[in-house]
């Protein structure tokens, strides 16, 4: 009977041992298994932050139009060329609004390639290569006081360009590319340009800037009882260049004119008269200003200068991009946080301390 007692004692304690040696091993698979969870938290979130900083950023879309898009990378190779150029010239690359500026700029690149090519405008490798060679190589080939042959134009080209293109560290294919979009716009320019008739009405218009609308009274009420408009201008003029000038713009088209004014002055301001005082913003100084319009001479009809078809003809690629826009899936995103990064990428690559 003792004999069977101690068998049972002894069955006993070998159950209870192994049932606290499961227990053990249990413990220890948990201690396990919690110390790779924490393992891999603490390999994952250095691993997170090189993703999120390094690898996303540059590869998040900015510009879109239709099934051509253009993402941070992208955006980031460009500051840098432009930061590379300014370097160059010693001087420190600002900010400020410009890459919005280059994603708006992008898109509207973009658009009249795409717009051009859908009208039939075309840019071929020989209208490439002549801009190029004239970029890198006019001075050379129209230098009256060296002799150039062929041969060595071509040489002198081939080490210009290749300088300048380890300098702003873009390969060819990625220069050439900006350098088609210009000839896209330029030929878009010319298209447009050839419905701007050579001459229209116009006005020759002066103005007046002055400081308050106290000041714009006085202005008004001295031409008012005869006090001839340059002798204002020389009075009371914000603006040097306008004393220099007697206050003259310039013979001018309506459109060429703000459309905030260009009716009142084509369609209400006499001739010989001065128009009531019109508010302006000055960004720079962040101050209000005031500007008085007077038109000297009226034309139905008059020559267009080159510098007043420039102007209508860059209107007219205006209106024909925002038209375009309209028509076409375009989509731009650059906030903030996407500012900072590039601003912290830039920083890191530059030259100037």
């Amino acid at each position: 009977m003792l004999d069977k007692e101690r068998i049972q004692a002894a069955n006993l304690g070998r159950r209870r041992r192994g049932s606290n040696m499961e227990r053990d091993q249990q413990r220890q698979r948990i201690v396990i298994i919690l110390g790779v969870i924490l393992a891999l938290l603490i390999i994952a979130i250095p691993v997170y932050g090189w993703v999120t900083t390094f690898i996303m950023p540059p590869r998040v879309t900015i510009v879109r139009v239709n099934d051509t898009s253009y993402n941070m990378g992208y955006l980031l190779k460009m500051m840098r060329m432009v930061q590379r150029q300014s370097e160059a010239e010693g001087q420190r690359v600002n900010l400020g609004t410009l890459p919005f500026q280059f994603v708006n700029d992008l898109a509207t690149d973009e658009l009249v390639l795409q717009g051009s090519q859908a009208i039939g405008i075309k840019v071929t490798e020989e209208e490439l290569t002549e801009r190029l060679h004239d970029e890198f190589i006019k001075d050379s080939a129209t230098d009256p006081d060296f002799s150039y042959t062929e041969a060595s134009l071509l040489i002198e080209f081939r080490e210009r360009y290749r300088q300048f293109l380890n300098q702003i560290q873009l390969s060819a294919e990625e220069y050439e590319e900006i350098a088609t979009r210009t000839l896209y716009r330029e030929k878009l320019e010319e298209h447009l340009g050839a419905t701007i008739p050579d001459q229209l009405p116009q006005v020759h218009l002066f103005g007046l800037g002055v400081k308050t609308a106290e000041e714009a009274e006085e202005v008004r009420t001295k031409f008012a009882r005869g006090t001839p408009f340059a002798d204002l201008v020389a009075e009371y003029s914000v603006d040097p260049e306008a004393i220099r000038t007697d206050g003259e713009i310039d013979w001018v088209p309506r459109d060429v004119l703000d459309a905030t004014i260009k009716d009142f002055i084509f369609d209400e301001l006499v001739v010989g008269e001065i128009s009531e005082p019109v508010p302006q913003f000055n960004s720079e100084s962040n101050q209000e200003f005031y500007v008085l319009y007077h038109v000297s001479e009226r034309e139905e009809l008059r020559d267009v200068s080159e510098a007043n078809f420039e102007n209508l003809r860059s209107l007219a690629v205006d209106r024909w991009v925002t038209a375009q826009r309209e028509l076409n899936d375009v989509t731009t995103t650059f906030d903030s946080n996407q500012y900072a990064w590039l601003a912290k990428k830039l920083q890191l690559t530059t030259n100037l301390q």
